[in-house]
């Protein structure tokens, strides 16, 4: 198969993907409340939306992690060519019929955090993520949402190594036969100078 029917299959295949794909509304809280200001002493009428519209959206789902995002209609062609570095479509407009793959890991800067009091008093703010899948993603996770209080933490944390390699090597030394601490020097008397005393 050549390149050029290879691509030819690709498109046929994201038409086919384009034609399945069901416009949706996107849920809004204007529909429950239509009404944005009730009117007061400053704007004497009451202001309520009247007729909502979009440019449309779809659906598409994550191939591998099932994750459903809302696209606009007008985007999805270049979100259905986009893939992975295997070569797979990254998204499709079926419906996997399959939950999304959860974890309980929860962000570093998370609200529960063993170390939230001392991140408060960094002034690092609180992420509610708290369905992270391992611990590779929560790294993953500071490095590309929160940099800045990533680099905060990871020197924290390098700091904290180093105090507890130097309190180490400190009783190591101690352990070995070094002193804690040498108030003078020890006189040295050889046994010559003893004759002479005598």
């Amino acid at each position: 198969m050549t390149t050029k029917e290879t691509l030819t299959d690709n498109e046929s295949l994201i038409q086919e993907a384009l034609r399945d794909a069901k416009l949706v509304d996107l849920p809004s809280g204007l529909k429950k409340n239509p009404v944005i200001h009730k009117g007061d002493e400053t704007l004497d009428a009451p202001m309520t939306v009247k007729e909502l519209s979009s440019a449309g959206y779809v659906y598409v789902w994550d191939s591998r992690t099932f994750e459903r995002a809302p696209v606009l209609y007008y985007m999805l062609p270049s979100i259905l060519r986009r893939r992975r570095e295997d070569g797979s479509f990254i998204w499709t407009t079926n419906d996997p019929k399959q939950l999304p793959k959860k974890g309980t890991h929860k962000c570093l800067l998370h609200k529960d955090s063993p170390n939230r009091e001392r991140f408060d008093e960094m002034g690092l703010r609180v992420c509610k993520k708290s369905n992270i899948i391992n611990k590779f993603e929560v790294k993953q996770h500071m490095s590309k949402k929160h940099p800045k209080e990533w680099q905060a933490i990871e020197d924290m944390r390098k700091e904290a190594e180093r105090q507890e390699d130097r309190s180490f090597q400190k009783t190591l030394y101690e352990a070995v036969g070094g002193k804690k601490e040498v108030t003078e020097a020890p006189l040295y008397v050889s046994a010559k100078d003893k004759a002479k005393i005598k």
